[in-house]
């Protein structure tokens, strides 16, 4: 078995695969040493461990691999991948769009963009298993912490669809102005990506998904587990 671990910006989620298959995915609420030496003492057919990591890991992770007998894989440029990456700066490439698209050149081979709508939107365009770059911007929880962070006056809302075209108030004008800036900016991505590859496929992925998704055009798959299926891949090419 392989267990993969997305640590992110906002929460960790962890998948268990068996012969490429995800058997188990959880979201953690408190992940920490006593939590894996726990998890691995209850799952001891797993052979291997990949992580994604663009948020905090404690230390000692690998040590505690060693420990259990447990290939550890830190997702970087020294581990082998399937796919080629040509990026200016790709010591700076986090290891979460690594995952996305090594997942993405698998499962739906030719032309894509991946996108990922989480505490950050991710943009990366694969062409012909060759990662070629793309584009961050701040996701939906993101954009509605800096309005309340960098003015005086504008509260924090959380999130619930705006019903109407013009806002009629100060909370409703701040959802509307979140939600249909994503929705443009999403759009409009995918519309001047493919007027230059007019073959390109469209994927979605991410926690805010189910928010978007219906508003977006052109998205041919939808996957919600894309990066923890890349990482098990990416323990296929380093076994």
């Amino acid at each position: 078995m392989n267990l993969v671990l997305d640590i992110g910006n906002t929460n960790v989620k962890l998948g268990l695969f068996d012969n490429g298959e995800m058997i188990d995915h959880q979201l953690v609420g408190v992940f920490s040493e006593q939590y894996l030496r726990g998890f691995f003492a209850q799952k001891p057919g797993i052979k291997n461990l990949c992580i994604s990591n663009t948020g905090f890991v404690f230390q000692s992770l690998e040590s505690i691999c060693k420990e259990f007998g447990i290939k550890y894989i830190n997702v970087d440029l020294e581990c082998k991948l399937p796919i080629l990456i040509k990026y200016d700066t790709p010591n700076s490439l986090g290891s979460d769009r690594i995952a996305l698209a090594s997942a993405a050149s698998i499962k739906y081979p030719g032309d894509i963009l991946v996108i990922d709508l989480g505490t950050c939107i991710t943009y990366d365009v694969v062409l012909k298993k060759t990662y070629i770059g793309g584009k961050i911007s701040p996701g939906l929880k993101m954009r509605l912490l800096a309005l309340n962070n960098y003015t005086a006056y504008l509260p924090y809302v959380d999130f619930k669809r705006p019903q109407n075209l013009i806002a009629q108030s100060t909370e409703e004008a701040i959802l509307l102005g979140v939600f249909e800036g994503i929705v443009s900016e999403i759009n409009n991505t995918i519309e001047n990506y493919k007027l230059r590859y007019p073959d390109m496929s469209i994927i979605l992925t991410g926690g805010d998904v189910s928010i978007f998704q219906k508003d977006l055009q052109s998205i041919n798959f939808i996957h919600h587990y894309l990066l923890m299926h890349g990482l098990n891949y990416i323990i296929a090419c380093n076994e």
